[in-house]
């Protein structure tokens, strides 16, 4: 005879085996449908272009169509929002941003963090170039710094509060213990051509933008924040070897899944779009713009991800950096 607590343990046990076997199959199965690459920007953008170029590689790896869908709005929060709310099955994945990071940081009132994202796969980023007007007078970062921390300080050209950019120009205001005056455009083309037209002094752009605009001798780019010099603009030093190694941001993009994505599911999706970035096509694409690849995965990618969500809440602690929406 079998005792009632007996049968209610082995009652639990079948429960609790059958629940978890539509989750095994899913995994084993997976991709049955369309997968969904979301990207936080409009179309035409950096993020858009190289979620479009992985999503043909790994749409043929894993034998379904990738779909990517813009979602704009609310400087990547709206796509972020989305995908946190999205179930946890591999369908719905997200292009995460620097931009994005540092909006986790910024607004208090956000509805999902990044604890809402299990991380898929780091595929690396642009380096930002300090950028001043050819009109300037300023040639090099010593000088730049002189400005800076004279009475007048620097007017500051950037895409909006929170943006990379905007707050990279803060840190490095911070780290030279200089003034400056911020004066935000709708985008980075008005904001570089308010710079090229003497309406302010300094811009930390894409080193990708900037390269572009430097054969119209608009422009001059002083250093560039990468670890090395970017491919693009060769003859440009790096913010480290000029003495400041602790400027170095970048345009960082990464995808991730919804928190509690089955590991299986997240191993496959890394390792495809891994394959993705390995592929002629993505580098006969990026490296010519100076991107930087640098793939990280795991509890590496999780570390980055925190670490550089910290380091921009201190420069919005310390600067009280706020926005109203």
């Amino acid at each position: 005879m079998i005792s009632r607590r007996k049968f209610i343990s082995n009652t639990s046990a079948t429960v609790l085996a059958s629940s978890l076997i539509p989750w095994a199959h899913a995994e084993e199965t997976y991709p049955r449908r369309p997968i969904k690459f979301l990207v936080g920007n409009p179309p035409g953008g950096t993020d858009d272009l190289l979620s479009r170029t992985i999503a043909q590689s790994v749409g043929s790896t894993l034998g379904q169509p990738i779909v990517v869908e813009n979602k704009g709005g609310g400087s990547t929060t709206i796509a972020g929002a989305t995908l946190a709310m999205s179930p946890p099955d591999g369908y719905n994945v997200l292009c995460l941003t620097s931009a994005g990071i540092a909006q986790t940081a910024l607004r208090e009132n956000l509805r999902y963090g990044l604890k809402d994202f299990a991380p898929i796969i780091g595929i690396g980023g642009y380096p930002l170039a300090l950028t001043v007007s050819a009109e300037s007078n300023i040639n090099t970062l010593d000088e730049l710094i002189a400005k800076a921390r004279s009475s007048k300080g620097v007017v500051f050209a950037n895409a909006g509060v929170g943006t990379v950019a905007h707050l990279t120009a803060i840190m490095f205001l911070n780290t030279i213990k200089g003034d400056g005056l911020d004066v935000a455009y709708k985008n980075n083309p008005e904001a570089l051509q308010a710079l090229a037209g003497g309406f302010a002094d300094m811009i930390f752009a894409s080193a990708s933008e900037a390269a572009a605009l430097r054969p119209d001798k608009k422009i001059k780019v002083i250093a560039v924040t990468s670890s090395t010099r970017a491919v693009n603009m060769p003859d440009v030093p790096t913010m480290a070897e000029l003495g400041y190694p602790s400027i170095n941001s970048m345009l960082w993009h990464g995808f991730v899944a919804p928190a509690r994505t089955p590991p299986a599911i997240v191993s496959k999706l890394a390792d495809s779009i891994e394959t993705a970035v390995n592929t002629s096509a993505f580098h006969n694409l990026m490296d010519p713009q100076a991107y930087q690849t640098d793939l990280i995965k795991g509890a590496e990618l999780q570390n980055f991800m925190v670490t550089q969500a910290a380091k921009w809440k201190k420069v919005i602690a310390d600067n009280k950096i706020s926005v109203t929406s």
